[in-house]
């Protein structure tokens, strides 16, 4: 009787001490996108971005339709007879209104993208902040984004974050592949490294 005692009293220490550690190990999901999505400055941004864009558009269609005027021009010129001399100025003239317009399409979207990441970081930074601070008062172990894989097929989760960042197996994976890990490159880079900044 003493013995089926002790194993009860054992079992039920067992499994507390089990309940313990799975408590330790508990794993999130964030909708990364559905946050930024609704965060006032990112909202701010896309109207911004929206509303350079439609200056670049309503810019760029005035040089096509110039374009495109004086390349009709041209043509009617061209099918006059008109001299060699105007029609080598005109084709220099349409030369450089393409050009023009391939310039101006380059840098727009160049300065575009630059300010959307230039004002996207900080917002994005804010976020991850968020989710990190998130996981430690709540006490995740990992916080998951769920990202499409892009070669088709299921979804990848992605760490946003992971309160160990000290247990790694990568030198038992070289190991196990047949590298020397003392060999091997120190890169310091990758997720927990970049915890390890925080």
């Amino acid at each position: 009787m003493k013995t089926i005692s002790s194993l009860f009293t054992f079992a039920i220490l067992a499994f507390c001490a089990i309940e313990s550690q799975a408590q330790d190990m508990k794993i999130g999901h964030v909708d990364q996108q559905f946050i930024l999505s609704n965060m006032p400055e990112f909202k701010k941004l896309n109207e911004e971005i929206t509303e350079k864009s439609v200056q670049y558009d309503k810019i760029l269609k005035s040089k096509f339709d110039d374009f495109e005027s004086k390349r009709a021009a041209f043509e009617k010129l061209a099918s006059a007879q008109t001299s060699e001399a105007i029609l080598k100025d005109k084709a220099a003239e349409l030369e450089n209104l393409k050009s023009s317009y391939e310039e101006f399409q380059n840098n727009s979207m160049t300065e575009l993208r630059n300010y959307f990441s230039k004002k996207f970081t900080p917002i994005k930074q804010k976020v991850n902040d968020a989710i990190v601070f998130a996981g430690r008062k709540n006490g995740y172990a990992f916080l998951l984004r769920m990202d499409l894989n892009p070669d088709g097929g299921d979804l990848w989760p992605v760490v946003l974050y992971a309160k160990d960042t000290t247990s790694t197996l990568t030198s038992e994976i070289l190991k196990n592949l047949g590298v020397d890990s003392t060999a091997a490159s120190n890169r310091k880079i990758g997720i927990p490294q970049m915890l390890n900044k925080r």
